[in-house]
Formats: C-alpha cells, structure tokens, sequence
C-alpha cells in the first residue's frame, strides 16, 4: 500500500471512532435524560384508601405525592355516602410521584329495580330463575292452598308486591305459591227473603 491509501484509511478510521464516540455520548444523555424525566428507580407505594372518606382518601393520596379522580359510583350496603369502595392501582402497588388513583364512591341512592312479571303468570321453577337472574335472593317458599308449584305473590319482608314493583336490587324476596291443596271454600250465609220484606 502506499502512502496516500494508508493516510485515507487513517482518516477514515478516526472519522468512524469519532462517529462512535458521538453516537455514544448522545445515547448516554438521552438516556440519563429519560431516567431523571420518568422518575427511574423512584416509586411510591400506593396507600389503601378503601373504606375511607372522599376527604380523608384525597389528603392521604396528597400526603403520599399522588393525584386521585372520581370514575365512578356504586352502592354497597352498609358503607357510608362518598366512602371509597374501590381504588385502582390497589394498595401497595408501585407508581411514579404524581400518579392519578381512580376511585369509586358509594352513592346515597340504593340502585331499585323492577319485579318481573311473576305474580299470579307463572310456575315456581320459572319465576326462581328469572328472579335469580335479575339478582334477587329467595328465602324459602311459602305454601298456600292452590294449583300447584302456581306462584300466588311475592314477599319482601311483610308487605306483598304488585308486578313490576320498584325492588331494591338485590333485596331477598319470599314466593308465595301453590300446595295443590284445593282452597276452602266458606259457604256464604243464605239469607232469607223475609229480611228484606
């Protein structure tokens, strides 16, 4: 090789570990720049919120550098108006410093639903499973003289429900139907006509 060759080649070398040197300071910058961007290595346990009060599960979330928003209200029986009944991530999990913790509040308001059209329309077996399916819990029957297994009213607790009545969803209901026994008739006094004369 001569001279000249052996200089291009030189040239061309440096000119590459350069290149690569570059490329190589750039990836570590970026790099450092994105670890101290995302918070690397930086996480916060998330607190258990669940049970609490809006205000109380908020000034928690503050205290450990969370944010928090509202996605949603159900009912749970027995919890308190605005108290937390679920939290997404759950406790304990991992975050980054700022993190927004999705709450869902117990509303005021017990959810109500219609009774299905069951009274005095169809068969015991039929009306357990389309209560069961609308979510409704079933005591033991109560048997009444009539036509067999023939639903003759629904129960909730004392008071006897019309079709389509508003239920709290969920609420335990009693059927009333038929023992195949035949109802009593009581005969009716006959009255003589000499009382109306």
């Amino acid at each position: 090789m001569d001279k000249k060759t052996k200089s291009v080649i030189k040239i061309i070398l440096i000119n590459l570990a350069a290149m690569c040197a570059v490329v190589f300071l750039i990836c570590y910058a970026v790099f450092a720049w994105l670890d101290s961007y995302t918070l690397h290595g930086q996480v916060i346990e998330v607190p258990a919120v669940c049970g609490m009060h809006i205000d109380d599960a908020s000034e928690a979330l503050r205290n450990a550098d969370l944010d928090y928003e509202v996605v949603d209200y159900k009912y749970k029986k027995g919890a308190a108006e605005n108290e937390v009944v679920e939290q997404h991530p759950l406790r304990g999990a991992q975050v980054k410093k700022g993190r927004r913790i999705q709450l869902t509040l117990n509303s005021a308001n017990e959810p109500m639903q219609n009774l299905p059209d069951i009274v005095d329309n169809c068969s015991l077996r039929e009306a357990e499973a389309r209560l069961r399916a609308a979510g409704f819990k079933l005591t033991e029957g109560v048997r009444v003289p009539g036509e067999t297994d023939w639903v003759y009213s629904v129960l909730m607790g004392a008071d006897t429900l019309k079709n389509g009545a508003k239920v709290p969803m969920g609420a335990t209901l009693t059927l009333v139907v038929g023992s195949g026994e035949e109802p009593v008739v009581v005969d009716e006094p006959v009255m003589e006509d000499s009382w109306f004369e």
